[in-house]
């Protein structure tokens, strides 16, 4: 335990320290009292926000004697670090005097995102999605002072206040993978991989999205990649971890009474987003070899029963090179970048042949490559956990495909995606780039990939 005198002071900023900033004061003090101290503040003290209270309560932690204040009534205290939870704060902050460094943590504001809702039970959902984004944020401290990308090291949070000390960008470090590892090796770095994902409740390998940790949430991503708001609002919360490179959903056409099978369905986002589309006469089947991942998504189903009123979501433990389902039997198959993980990709298109009832159909999001990676990418840990290591090229996918039996193959790539992961400097892709030729861009080698295919 770290000795009071030595515990770095951390204050929370917010606008109002109503909501975020007394969240994260509250989840500071529980899990993190014994090596910081934490306080919060507001630029615009707007008094203690009851939900955000009602939300922290049903986590354990009671922050209803907390008193909403304002960033002046303690300016005496010499912080050492000041987070600022919410835009609005970083933009106006005040300049707090000594040595305080400044980080921005920015979270959504759960009363802006509940302001369409009709009941205080309608909008608990946001603040409870908030809450844990901030905990997953917490859980970092201290190691994110000391080493956060996004830290300042200045006495203020605006850069007009002085100029920002260029610092050179950091070698890239890349883990590598066991020279000549076979197919049960690459699944057990996977399944371990995603383990820690499913135990942590983070959104992707490093923190953030499918293929690393990004700047935004996975609400966010998902819109970004195509599902409409009212998709998400269905689906339970914590089922939606951010892992997606597109929506396999929406080029799947779905219809009431089909069979849907997700290959690889992690914490059920995408069958909870599929279910209501098959409607009470449909079924939808998620397959994950990761038990953490399965437990999650079963975790999920009384919650999906409860909001849809359906009862036609299941998970099944397997590997996608050998499903447990039988012969025939699905309408459609979805898989949402998944099947660039798996160390055996013709075989996992036998089995989506296998399985598929004659005409049914295929639609999956993936990654695939417009060009072969550097060595040193495709040996990097975390890019095959991260969904780029084992990505193959474009055509590589339509030969897989067209071997297994199946036709009207469509392929769609979408670069945009890979630039977009870029602009909200993902940490893996900026890793990338780093080990890429001078003048290179990720998109120049990876590309988000729409399959669609028919078995005759």
């Amino acid at each position: 335990m770290v000795s009071a005198a030595d515990r770095p002071r951390v204050l929370f900023l917010c606008t109002g320290n109503s909501c975020r900033s007394q969240m994260a004061e509250g989840w500071a003090r529980a899990l993190r009292g014994n090596v910081i101290d934490a306080y919060s503040a507001g630029t615009h003290p707007q008094g203690l926000n009851p939900l955000a209270v009602r939300a922290m309560a049903e986590a354990g932690i009671d922050i209803s004697r907390h008193q909403s204040k304002a960033a002046d009534a303690l300016a005496h205290i010499p912080f050492d670090f000041v987070v600022t939870v919410c835009d609005s704060a970083r933009e106006a902050c005040p300049v707090f005097p000594g040595r305080a460094s400044v980080i921005h943590a920015g979270f959504d504001d759960p009363p802006r995102l509940a302001s369409g809702a009709k009941t205080d039970d309608e909008a608990m959902p946001h603040y409870r999605r908030v809450r844990d984004e901030i905990r997953t944020y917490i859980e970092t401290l201290p190691q994110s002072l000391f080493g956060g990308s996004k830290m300042n090291n200045r006495p203020c949070c605006d850069d007009s206040c002085c100029p920002p000390t260029p610092t050179p960008p950091p070698a890239p470090i890349l883990t590598p993978v066991p020279a000549a590892l076979d197919s049960h090796a690459v699944r057990d770095h996977v399944r371990e991989g995603y383990s820690q994902i499913a135990r942590s409740g983070c959104c992707g390998p490093s923190g953030g999205g499918c293929c690393g940790a990004t700047a935004f949430s996975p609400d966010q991503l998902a819109q970004a990649i195509g599902y409409a708001s009212g998709e998400l609002d269905a689906v339970p919360e914590g089922a939606n971890m951010g892992l997606s490179c597109g929506n396999p959903t929406a080029i799947a056409s779905l219809r009431p009474g089909e069979v849907v099978l997700d290959l690889g369905a992690g914490g059920g986002f995408d069958c909870f987003v599929a279910g209501p589309k098959v409607g009470k006469s449909g079924r939808v089947i998620g397959v994950d070899m990761t038990p953490d991942m399965l437990s999650k998504a079963r975790r999920n189903v009384a919650a999906y029963r409860a909001q849809t009123g359906l009862d036609n979501v299941e998970f099944r433990l397997g590997e996608i090179e050998s499903l447990p389902v039988a012969d025939a039997s699905v309408d459609v198959v979805i898989s949402n970048c998944v099947l660039n993980l798996s160390p055996d990709k013709p075989r996992v298109w036998r089995e989506i042949a296998r399985v598929l009832k004659p005409g049914g159909r295929v639609a999956v999001s993936d990654l695939a490559l417009v060009r072969p990676l550097p060595p040193s990418i495709k040996a990097d840990v975390e890019a095959l956990v991260g969904c780029v290591a084992g990505a193959v090229l474009v055509e590589e996918t339509r030969a897989m495909a067209a071997a297994a039996g199946l036709s009207d193959i469509t392929l769609a790539p979408k670069p945009q995606y890979i630039d977009a992961m870029v602009d909200w400097q993902d940490p893996l892709y900026r890793r990338i780039i780093d080990a890429l030729p001078p003048g290179s861009k990720a998109s120049d080698y990876i590309t988000s990939l729409d399959v669609t295919a028919v078995r005759r």
